[in-house]
């Protein structure tokens, strides 16, 4: 019987068991290329699957945070830890350069009250 959709021509035999395609492809063991979004990637069968381990690290940026994905080797995998504990302590520096200025310009223009707040402001931070 043959069959037609979309001008694509087929042949059918109801009496015979059908066939997935798709099973046709992955028990070949020809090399498969696939294509993604513009990138090819080659996939051979008959080659083992490379473990995680042996894969080379990948760098990642997410929102300015590196990430390394894969094997560690000589470089460090950041944790969210490592990055909050960071994060605060650049936060922590930039109140403090943001106070010091605060108070010269304060200092500069001979405000003493305000310069006594900032110094008890001071002494919070730390």
């Amino acid at each position: 019987m043959r069959l037609i959709y979309r001008g694509v021509e087929y042949e059918y035999d109801p009496t015979q068991p059908r066939t997935n395609p798709v099973d046709r492809v992955f028990s070949s063991r020809e090399p498969i290329t696939l294509t993604y979004r513009g990138n090819r990637y080659q996939m051979d069968p008959t080659q083992p699957a490379q473990p995680a381990e042996a894969r080379r690290p990948h760098e990642l940026i997410y929102r300015g945070v590196r990430y390394w994905v894969g094997a560690s080797g000589d470089r460090p995998v950041t944790s969210r830890l490592n990055t909050i504990a960071n994060l605060a302590a650049t936060h922590h520096a930039n109140l403090q350069r943001n106070l010091q200025h605060r108070i010269e310009v304060a200092r500069q223009n001979g405000d003493y009250n305000l310069l006594s707040l900032l110094e008890a402001e001071r002494n919070q931070l730390v």
